[in-house]
């Protein structure tokens, strides 16, 4: 009876909350992750030499790559592990391997400590991040809006947002942007860049000075290699829209009497990038009259370059055959049938990039 409880116990503990799809990410997602986190290190292979000799550089690049990711101490213990183990195990001293199996499981300890300590902060993080963004778009009289965001990661680099330029009025930003890169510090620029947006909102009511300001503090305050895309917005209670975009995603229009989708690319370049005239000589507003049915997309390269395990991305092509496809529907319908034809295409696919969008359909 005793034994049976025992081997009930046991099972419990490992078959509790285990599934076929955690064996499935295992496999297909995160082994990919961890090897390309390991490989991308290493140099590429002289194909002069042959398999068994490529084979064995390989294997011992990835080892000298995985002591340096431990921290000198934890790197040292290891080895010393290791080499215990072996010498154990050459001379028929079991006690030495035991030794040896006791370090690496505390080493193991420390490292998976580390880990979650890590991912409970990324899960605060994400959480702040999230919050700083709206939850839902705000209600318009002449248009139908969706939004929606996913970073690769806990936290990503894209960013958009519905400013008020005048809370006695329909007026409104709305802001689709984007960090180069991924991950914590393009999270935390973006922070700032909400921030200086926000705050400069209070002085300024037209796109382009607005941006042209936004790029002066983005330059200061933005390390060399990254920088900041943005396509801007201006909604109010006219049936026009003021667009602006600098470097960013072209915006996708549909035209309601034509059934076809086509790119509007009004003139700029990134900021952060530089503090020049050619910044704001570059930038250009554009005007856009939106008819009832008219839909306008603005989003992040992070929707079109989505890839499946294969390495295929997700292409313009296939965004401009949703919209035209599903543009009788309504706003919140045709976020869902482009989360759809994403999910199906990329499948067990691991994210590539932040994934942001904002939809507009004129009533």
């Amino acid at each position: 009876m005793a034994e049976f409880k025992l081997f009930k116990s046991i099972y419990h503990l490992y078959s509790n909350d285990l599934s076929y799809s955690e064996f499935e990410r295992l496999i297909k997602r995160e082994a990919p992750e961890i090897y390309s986190f390991y490989t991308a290190e290493i140099k590429p292979l002289d194909l002069s030499k042959n398999k068994i000799s490529r084979t064995f550089t390989f294997l011992k690049n990835i080892f000298i790559v995985f002591l340096l990711k431990l921290n000198p101490a934890r790197r040292l213990i290891y080895s010393i592990a290791l080499f215990i183990f072996f010498y154990g195990y050459l001379y028929g001293m079991w006690g030495w391997s035991v030794l040896s199996f006791l370090l690496l499981n505390g080493l193991l300890a420390f490292e998976l400590a580390d880990k979650l300590s890590a991912k409970d902060e990324l899960d605060v993080a994400r959480k702040i991040q999230s919050n700083l963004m709206p939850k839902a778009p705000p209600t318009f009289e002449r248009y139908d809006v969706a939004c929606y965001t996913e970073p690769a990661r806990e936290v990503g680099g894209d960013y958009f947002d519905f400013i008020s330029l005048d809370k006695e009025e329909e007026n409104y930003l709305v802001i689709v942007g984007d960090i180069s890169g991924k991950g914590m510090a393009a999270a935390l620029y973006m922070v700032q860049v909400q921030a200086i947006l926000h705050h400069l909102i209070n002085f300024n009511s037209e796109i382009k000075q607005i941006l042209i300001q936004l790029n002066k503090n983005l330059y200061r305050i933005l390390k060399r290699e990254f920088f900041f895309t943005s396509g801007v917005v201006n909604i109010s209670k006219s049936d026009e829209l003021t667009i602006c975009r600098a470097g960013h995603m072209p915006f996708i229009y549909y035209c309601s009497e034509s059934k076809k989708c086509s790119q509007l690319i009004p003139q700029g370049i990134g900021l952060g990038l530089t503090d020049k005239a050619i910044f704001s000589d570059s930038l250009k507003v554009d005007n856009l009259k939106m008819k009832r049915g008219d839909i306008l997309l603005i989003f992040t390269d992070g929707v079109t370059e989505t890839m499946n395990i294969v390495k295929q991305q997700f292409g313009e092509a296939r965004l401009l055959s949703i919209i035209e496809s599903n543009a009788d529907k309504s706003a919140k319908e045709i976020e869902a049938a482009i989360l759809r034809s994403i999910n199906q295409f990329k499948r067990d696919a691991s994210p590539h990039d932040d994934l942001t969008f904002v939809i507009l359909k004129a009533r």
